[in-house]
């Protein structure tokens, strides 16, 4: 029998997949960060780029003041951060040297881990990324390959970039990596030894990251470990399920019954599910369910967190009901563009030109300028031919003709060029924001009206606390002390100590 790890995706994928990436302040996570440092697992995947751009935008937080807080609050275990090595929040390619300071400043800020993943299994290009975040010093880097179902997806495809990955040294593990959850247990019985295969001699296949979209993942994972998966990523119950990962709960006990080890604080466990119950209550967010088997799921392959997101922003323009004719177009705009996994940000490139397709007056009569780029190849050979007819229309554009098909590769002078037009000395870390977001974006997380307002994370985390308190019934006394700080309170009838 098996011993099994965890990575716990609460703080992003669940989030992101039910919350649409706006359930965590930074109060939210390091409210959960004590449960999860006693709970032992082995991994905490706590952020991605997406998540620092909506720190910025909706909770006007500082993203890079949440990862020190975090990864303090999380102790000995490794906070992780997924990134396709393409891009760094903003949509667009980032030149190699944005990408070198942002692995660098997440590594100096504490981040330990870091999952990298391209959106077009472009090993070469993973394997870049790769050498970067080493050189910045995380101490584990584990590259993915990301499954799909299409008619060029198939076994041999992924074994040959498994041989791909083979000869590279320093990498601590490959994982695969299905943001769909288009798995089945047939799929993987053939899936998992072909990749080891190529892997053979070399990296290890050692974690594998599913959704519960068609209901099959939880299946998938007990069957992973009997082909020698050894990591498995879930989130906790009230952010798991629906289009998220497995429950770790039910996934630990399932392991338990085919007789695995799985070394996890059930206490803590049900800490941190108690803790996100309560946020979701607080904050108005839905917990996850298990979701019954829907095989239109592997039509559209619209990926978990993007679900929410398309029904949320139909929504928002009284076009909710057009959702399923959305997911119908997302099926051809896919085979039209020649089968892109889809993945960030491929799926949203994918699935914001079926909106367009569907809510416009012509079948890619407005084509965002993203999907240009992706069209004309800035983002790599897909996996099949472009379709001929749409690939002719956009070559015809006049803005194809003066579009750049590729980023700086030097990028030195883009960040110099910015440091100077600031006319102070900033943070790297502000520069960064700054390289990639709207100035009054990144203006906003330093207002003053903002802290007065109370929505630091410092403010936050001590409202959450009482919040917390209050809803104790055993706590008659509460008594925080610091330099410089002392708060005390007492719940009303309370009865005091003798001399108090």
């Amino acid at each position: 029998m098996a011993d099994v790890n965890v990575v716990d995706t609460s703080l992003r994928d669940g989030n992101q997949s039910l919350w649409s990436a706006m359930g965590m302040s930074t109060a939210t996570v390091l409210g959960a960060a004590p449960a999860m440092a006693r709970a032992g697992y082995d991994a905490v995947e706590l952020i991605n780029s997406t998540i620092m751009g909506v720190a910025v935008r909706s909770h006007r937080e500082d993203p890079w003041e949440r990862i020190r807080l975090a990864t303090r609050a999380l102790g000995q275990t490794a906070a992780g951060f997924l990134t396709t090595g393409r891009r760094f929040i903003a949509w667009e390619r980032a030149p190699d040297a944005v990408m070198e300071l942002a692995f660098t400043l997440l590594v100096r800020n504490g981040i330990r881990r870091v999952w990298i993943v391209d959106p077009m299994n472009d090993v070469a290009a993973a394997l870049r990324s790769a050498d970067m975040a080493k050189r910045a010093g995380a101490e584990e880097v584990v590259v993915g390959l990301i499954y799909s179902v299409s008619p060029v997806h198939s076994d041999a495809y992924y074994a040959e970039r498994a041989r791909a990955l083979r000869a590279q040294g320093g990498l601590h593990g490959v994982y695969l990596k299905d943001p769909g959850g288009l798995l089945t247990p047939e799929r993987l019985r053939t899936l998992v030894p072909a990749i080891r295969e190529g892997l053979a001699d070399g990296a290890t296949l050692r974690e594998l990251h599913s959704h519960c979209n068609t209901g099959l993942a939880p299946l998938c994972y007990l069957d992973a470990v009997e082909l020698g998966v050894s990591t498995l990523h879930c989130a906790s119950t009230p952010l798991a399920n629906g289009t998220s990962q497995p429950s770790v709960e039910r996934v630990v006990t399932n392991l338990r019954e085919r007789g695995h080890s799985v070394g996890l604080d059930e206490e803590a466990l049900r800490e941190e599910a108690d803790y996100f119950r309560a946020v979701a209550q607080r904050d108005g967010f839905p917990t996850g369910a298990p979701l019954e088997y829907d095989e239109s799921y592997f039509r559209h392959q619209v990926p978990g967190g993007m679900v929410s997101t398309l029904r949320r922003q139909l929504d928002e323009v009284g076009m909710v009901d057009r959702l399923p004719a959305v997911l119908d177009e997302v099926a051809a705009v896919r085979r039209d563009f020649g089968y892109p996994i889809m993945v960030t940000p491929l799926s949203q490139f994918v699935g914001a030109q079926a909106v367009l397709n569907v809510v416009g007056d012509e079948r890619y009569g407005t084509l965002a300028q993203e999907v240009v780029r992706y069209l004309l190849g800035d983002f790599g050979d897909p996996p099949a031919p472009i379709d001929a007819d749409l690939l002719d229309r956009v070559q015809r554009l006049p803005r194809s003709r003066r579009m750049p098909i590729s980023p700086d590769d030097d990028g030195l002078a883009t960040l110099e060029q910015l440091r100077g037009q600031l006319g102070r000395r900033v943070a790297d870390e502000e520069l960064l924001l700054r390289a990639v977001m709207r100035s009054d974006e990144v203006d906003g997380i330093r207002s003053p009206a903002h802290v007065v307002a109370g929505h630091s994370a410092q403010a936050n985390a001590i409202e959450d606390l009482l919040r917390g308190i209050s809803r104790r019934g055993d706590v008659g006394r509460l008594r925080i002390s610091k330099p410089g700080f002392r708060i005390s309170l007492e719940r009303s009838g309370t009865e005091t100590e003798p001399g108090g």
